[in-house]
């Protein structure tokens, strides 16, 4: 016997004895059950949670809704872990490039006063070389990369931003006279 037959099943036993309210109730317990299935089906996890929601609020004795219900809220706690997980696997990814890039040049640039062209070509990863258009190519791109990171919620990688924008301002003024 199919879940629907079940919920009719029940109906026409409350027609039987309850009022005509009873019956419009169940009719769309039925109908919300139906609805939150299909978005289930979807994988709309948010709404079938609202329709289960809904269905129980016109008959709470549905046991099938409770328990669907419940599925609904597992599946969306194991999605919103898995984008959890997934965010943090991202951050640690940035983070150690990010630390590769900068650490040394952060180093340096905490171990010398005076820095030389040298030193700013060097944090822009450059030639000793290069042209001006290239040095303003890399000045551009460097500062629109560390500008992005100086949001992050992770406070060592908007620290390490705010020290590479740093550097990147006084490798402009420096390097493009």
């Amino acid at each position: 016997m199919s879940l629907l037959d079940k919920l009719k099943e029940k109906f026409h036993k409350k027609k039987d004895t309850g009022s005509h309210l009873d019956e419009i109730k169940i009719k769309r317990s039925i109908q919300l059950y139906e609805a939150a299935v299909a978005y289930y089906k979807r994988k709309d996890y948010e709404n079938s949670k609202k329709f289960f929601e809904k269905a129980l609020q016109y008959d709470p004795d549905n046991k099938d809704a409770q328990h669907n219900l419940s599925v609904v809220i597992k599946q969306m706690a194991l999605i919103e872990e898995a984008k959890t997980a997934k965010q943090q696997k991202k951050d640690n990814a940035v983070n150690k490039v990010m630390s590769q890039d900068s650490e040394d040049i952060l180093k340096e640039a905490a171990s010398t006063e005076e820095k030389d062209n040298a030193f700013y070509l060097k944090a822009l990863r450059l030639d000793m070389d290069s042209t001006q258009e290239e040095i303003v190519a890399r000045v551009d791109s460097e500062f629109r990369k560390w500008r992005t990171r100086i949001n992050s919620p992770n406070i060592r990688m908007r620290s390490e931003a705010e020290e590479m924008l740093a550097i990147i301002s006084q490798a402009r003024r420096k390097l493009l006279k």
